[in-house]
């Protein structure tokens, strides 16, 4: 069987695995990016990087980069049951961009290699390699023939249905903290430079969205908690259907063309989160079930953790050191990060479940600039943005 040898090598090349494989190249580590598919591939998503990916493109360079391929929207809308509509302009460190996944993942993995990460396509990871109470590699179906690729440290960002989580025991999977959710693109749509979100009585305790992209093509798609679906027997795709047709905000899309397919995904919940390290091994992402509550945003934490697990690892390298006891420095910074938030916006999704409550909070937003402020700082994670130039401050001290 062949053998590989690297420092570091990362499961998965979406925005997560590339953005830490970007970082460790940097930092002079030999690191291997290994990926099922081949890029540029398609990944079912709402297609939408967020403020704080946007921070960490700035850090890398590559920010101007994204703004050459992306649509960039302002903000949000927000609607209710009843209909009003609350439009939330974001601050400039909370600007947006809107970018189908087949290009946004294929930028990342392209600069993460430019970078010098080396990166395997068609490698599917089926195993972790253990020995000695240690992760030290995986096993994976390359070019037709078994290999072992050895490694001081992997870092699991293989996505949902991670194999690297499976495999060290930290896979949750708990109906009420995973959604089941479905999307697909119209053409020529005519839409405000927003990314619009839709609570409607039909649909909730889910919601729908609609996000411009590019040459009048619209994103679409709607996603529920696995133990609230599905409704009224409908499938995910006979639901935004019936949206569309009945609701004032799906006109726009009554008539237009639907180009590709109708395609649905599992989304972890980052409040089921576990640990996420066992000696030897890191995980982000999807992997590690960092998406957020009620948004579903997961190219952030994504890039969050990415970068997060670099640094653990670029520190560990330096010290030979991969223990549980070196790495429980993990989930204790990713807490101190999400902790918090993660809860606040839990709250709100589950008072989100009934629909005069939806009703009452659009409305006192639109009502109340006080509250309509601090939606706006929690929505577009300022709070990240300000936390980094405090330590950056500290730093130069």
């Amino acid at each position: 069987m062949k053998v590989i040898e690297r420092d570091v090598v990362v499961v998965g090349g979406g925005p997560g695995g590339s953005t830490c494989a970007a970082f460790l190249a940097r930092a002079g580590v030999d690191v291997l990016i290994l990926d099922k598919e081949t890029f540029p591939r398609e990944k079912p998503c709402g297609d939408c990087q967020s403020g704080v990916t946007c921070v960490i493109l700035n850090e890398l360079g590559w920010l101007d980069g994204l703004r050459e391929i992306s649509y960039e929207n302002h903000g949000i809308i927000l609607t209710s049951p009843d209909y009003t509509k609350l439009t939330v302009t974001a601050p400039f460190s909370g600007m947006r961009y809107d970018t189908p996944r087949r290009i946004y993942d294929d930028f990342m993995v392209k600069h993460a290699v430019k970078e010098g990460a080396e990166l395997l396509e068609e490698c599917w990871v089926y195993d972790v390699i253990k020995e000695d109470g240690y992760v030290r590699g995986v096993k994976a179906k390359y070019q037709g023939q078994k290999i072992e690729i050895r490694a001081k440290m992997v870092i699991g960002a293989d996505g949902a249905h991670s194999i690297v989580a499976q495999k060290i025991g930290m896979f949750p999977d708990l109906d009420n903290n995973v959604a089941v959710v479905g999307r697909c693109y119209y053409e020529n749509v005519d839409m405000e430079p927003y990314n619009e979100i839709h609570f409607d009585g039909d649909v909730i305790p889910g919601y729908v969205w609609i996000f411009p992209e590019k040459d009048k093509l619209a994103n679409v798609g709607l996603g529920f908690t696995r133990d609230t679906y599905p409704r009224d027997g409908k499938s995910l795709q006979e639901t935004l259907e019936f949206w569309i047709n009945k609701s004032p905000f799906g006109e726009k899309l009554r008539g237009k063309k639907r180009i590709g397919e109708f395609r649905g995904w599992r989304i972890p919940d980052g409040v089921q989160r576990m640990d996420n390290y066992v000696p030897g091994c890191m995980l982000v992402g999807d992997a590690a079930s960092m998406v957020m509550p009620s948004t579903g945003e997961g190219i952030g934490p994504a890039m969050v953790t990415g970068k997060l697990t670099a640094q653990i690892t670029v520190e560990a390298l330096k010290q030979n050191d991969f223990s549980g006891e070196f790495l429980r420095q993990y989930p204790q910074m990713r807490d101190e990060m999400y902790d918090a938030k993660y809860k606040s916006i839990k709250a709100f999704e589950n008072s989100f479940a009934n629909g005069d409550n939806v009703n009452a909070f659009v409305h006192k937003l639109n009502d109340d600039a006080k509250a309509f402020d601090g939606f706006r700082k929690q929505w577009f994670f300022e709070a990240y943005e300000e936390d980094r130039k405090k330590k950056g401050a500290a730093a130069k001290k």
